[in-house]
């Protein structure tokens, strides 16, 4: 009896779907107040001891003339929703040596909503909101004030450590 309850028990759990966490995720809100809906390419996006990374791609964005979007956070210390640095980029198809860029210390907002860790991968929600301004793809230098995009972004992704 206890081998055919073990036997029935093995079967059962053999046949769940697996729970396990895979690299990925998506990105919703709105890019120059129309909706998008990206997706986080995961073989480009992962996590370290202090930092994330994401590589973001998407339709809406070939839609607009634009390239890939990348969005990179550092911290310091334990990951607690306080970094030492957030910036974001766009690549810009138009003109492949300018992007849109902007960073937390110049009036991007980067807030962590949630976070878990799981083994080696980092689940996380992020909302990333503010202006990004046209400039210079090497060294982020010659602005141009009158060529922006306003972004309200949120992140759900789960992240490889590196």
């Amino acid at each position: 009896m206890r081998n055919l309850i073990t036997t029935i028990a093995g079967l059962l759990f053999a046949t769940m779907p697996a729970l396990a966490l895979e690299p990925g995720g998506t990105v919703t809100g709105t890019i120059d107040g129309q909706e998008v809906e990206l997706t986080v390419y995961a073989q480009q996006s992962d996590h370290g001891n202090s930092h994330i990374s994401l590589y973001i791609i998407g339709e809406a964005l070939g839609e607009r003339g634009l390239g890939a979007l990348a969005l990179g956070a550092e911290w310091i210390g334990d990951l607690d929703g306080t970094f030492s640095h957030a910036e974001v980029s766009i690549e810009n198809h138009a003109n492949p040596l300018r992007i849109y860029f902007g960073e937390a210390d110049e009036g991007l907002s980067f807030m962590l909503t949630s976070f878990s860790f799981t083994g080696n991968m980092l689940e996380i929600n992020c909302r990333v909101a503010g202006v990004l301004t046209k400039m210079d793809r090497i060294g982020q230098k010659n602005p141009d004030p009158d060529d922006t995009l306003s972004i309200d972004l949120t992140f759900d992704a789960v992240l490889e450590k590196l």
